[in-house]
């Protein structure tokens, strides 16, 4: 039997597409290592930093290595955005945003030359996923694209303009997913824009939580603007959805959101997750931040900082800007240096780390839900419904949700089965 080997870089949505050509393929081919020999390799690509472009090219390289007379294909944004680049000499068929569901059939022919189409269609392309065999949790892609338009990215270049799955295939999937995985995430580019013309994400998770072999719904990540009242309202009264959210910031100053061309103040953001505590007590909130961009002074640094006590996060995703060729934001000046970058970087993620355990520490006592993800010689541990990452003494199966009580919250959290 042939063999291939895959390389899944970047977002939730790029490991969704992956599972599908894994599903696909797993009918024909054996799936090896990527370290090892295989007939076949596929790289899903990144562009979204320059780390990620870097990580792409070594990982073309290596299959090339791997196998001289491999057949290489790269898949996604960076086959979309630099496909005619000579970081892809080392690849037989290039993929880009569109048109995947094509891609099975030109592998199973090996077909070479470039597939790259400039011209991204704004209908959504269904990849069906039935199942995450080798995963506790499932991915269900919602959405693509994206007409934000944030100074600093490259996506929706990348993407495309936003477009959604039908509810009535979204449905159908999750119930699907649900025999095999009892939590599914919600993801896509930009999911909380999901409008298929009938029913907005309100109206979709009305309806995903009457799912009966579906245990627990998670939202991968939602704009400030985007958490309505009603969704607000549906998770305080139905406990299938998880009270987790991770909601983007990306800077802490008004003059720098705006620079962003993020579309809110720092007062309307900090005015909303307040408002969403209120509401549902205990919920953990997470964001992304982007330190070291264009015009932030250190004055502007420290009112990150105080923001930061303020909103008190339960975790954050820090990450020093990089510059983007084919941004609004790779022109502006006042660029500042890699070291401050670094300097600033480490002082969020101290200052985190104390908010963070802080956070965990209000769950002590408390029962929740914990989804086992995987186990050692005696402890289970998983994410609860509030993504509190959990270790819990005895072994339990892989994939089942238990009641665990909370017990201490210091480097890890140590939680025992309720009685």
């Amino acid at each position: 039997m042939k063999t291939y080997a895959m390389m899944v870089l970047g977002c939730k949505v790029n490991d969704y597409e992956a599972t599908y050509v894994r599903e696909k393929l797993n009918r024909s081919y054996q799936e090896v290592d990527f370290k090892e020999k295989a007939d076949i390799y596929i790289i899903f690509t990144c562009c979204v930093t320059n780390t990620a472009e870097s990580k792409t090219r070594k990982f073309l390289h290596d299959a090339r290595r791997n196998n001289p007379d491999a057949y290489i294909v790269a898949v996604g944004c960076m086959s979309q955005i630099k496909g005619d680049s000579s970081d892809f000499d080392d690849a037989d068929l290039l993929i880009g945003s569109d048109q995947k569901d094509k891609m099975i059939d030109l592998i199973l022919n090996e077909t070479k030359g470039s597939r790259v189409h400039e011209k991204i269609s704004t209908e959504f392309e269904e990849l069906f996923v039935e199942s995450y065999p080798k995963k506790s949790r499932a991915f269900l892609k919602i959405q693509d694209g994206c007409n934000q338009f944030c100074s600093y990215c490259i996506i929706p270049y990348a993407r495309g303009r936003q477009r959604c799955a039908r509810h009535e295939d979204v449905l159908k999937q999750a119930e699907i997913l649900a025999r095999t995985n009892k939590e599914i995430v919600l993801t896509g580019i930009h999911t909380g824009r999901y409008d298929d013309g009938e029913y907005d994400l309100h109206h979709l998770l009305k309806d995903l939580v009457q799912i009966e072999d579906l245990h627990t719904i998670r939202i991968s990540s939602i704009e400030m603007n985007e958490v309505t009242d009603e969704i607000i309202g549906l998770m305080k009264e139905n406990n299938k959805i998880a009270h987790h959210l991770h909601v983007p910031v990306q800077a802490l100053n008004d003059t720098i959101l705006s620079k962003m061309n993020r579309p809110y103040t720092l007062e309307e953001y900090i005015e909303r997750i307040s408002f969403i505590h209120e509401q549902i007590p205990g919920i953990s909130i997470g964001t992304d931040l982007i330190v070291g961009f264009p015009y932030e002074t250190d004055e502007i640094f420290e009112e990150y900082l105080d923001a930061l006590k303020k909103i008190r996060f339960a975790f954050v995703h820090v990450f020093p800007y990089a510059r983007k060729k084919g941004t609004v934001a790779d022109t502006f000046d006042h660029q500042i240096d890699n070291h401050k970058k670094k300097e600033r970087v480490r002082q969020i993620i101290d200052l985190q780390q104390k908010l963070t355990k802080e956070h965990k520490k209000t769950f002590i006592g408390k029962t929740v839900k914990v989804l086992i993800e995987r186990n050692d010689e005696d402890c289970s541990y998983g994410y609860s419904r509030e993504y509190i990452y959990t270790k819990v003494p005895g072994i339990y199966p892989v994939g089942e949700i238990i009641n665990v009580t909370i017990e201490s919250a210091e480097n890890e959290v140590i939680a025992y089965v309720a009685e």
